[in-house]
């Protein structure tokens, strides 16, 4: 398969597959390195074509919403970090990102896309199977999440969750 029969390809199987699929699947699937989906998904970025990296693999990014959104600023370690998830996504809210500011670089993100426990449950194992820290540890665990909500009252009970939980930074 040449190199844009192999881009039309990986697009289809984003498309088709509504959830993240690895760089490794990808590879498996269009019989190519790892290395070459990574230039290949590069490349279709630069197309202007909506492809996000997530911890979870490659997905499309989904069509706007007429949904809510607003950005928390919210402070605290690993201890808490499930649980700032899970009140998010419980009250109806999908974490978009986690961005810190960084006295050099500016403004750093991770891009999360989580909607869901179980997808929070993944991120989480994955985190500690790396042996890896939050991206916030660079901030004094100041940081802040883009949340996506169907309604204002779902964003409301997502604010009044994060403030019980005592991660809100004022």
């Amino acid at each position: 398969m040449d190199s844009v029969s192999r881009r039309k390809h990986i697009l289809e199987i984003l498309t088709q597959s509504g959830a993240a699929v690895t760089g490794t699947e990808l590879s498996k699937q269009c019989e190519v390195s790892r290395q070459i989906i990574v230039g290949d998904v590069a490349i279709l970025r630069a197309q202007g074509i909506g492809i996000i990296s997530t911890p979870r693999g490659y997905q499309r990014v989904p069509a706007e919403k007429d949904g809510k959104k607003h950005v928390f600023v919210c402070c605290h370690g690993m201890d808490l970090m499930q649980q700032e998830l899970e009140a998010i996504v419980d009250n109806g809210g999908i974490v978009h990102n986690v961005v810190v500011e960084h006295d050099v670089y500016g403004n750093l993100e991770g891009t999360l896309n989580l909607h869901s426990r179980r997808e929070i449950y993944q991120y989480v194992k994955r985190m500690k199977e790396a042996h890896a820290e939050l991206l916030s540890c660079i901030s004094g665990g100041i940081h802040t999440h883009l949340v996506e909500t169907n309604s204002d009252e779902d964003m409301k009970a997502i604010e009044q969750a994060l403030d019980q939980l005592g991660v809100l930074y004022n």
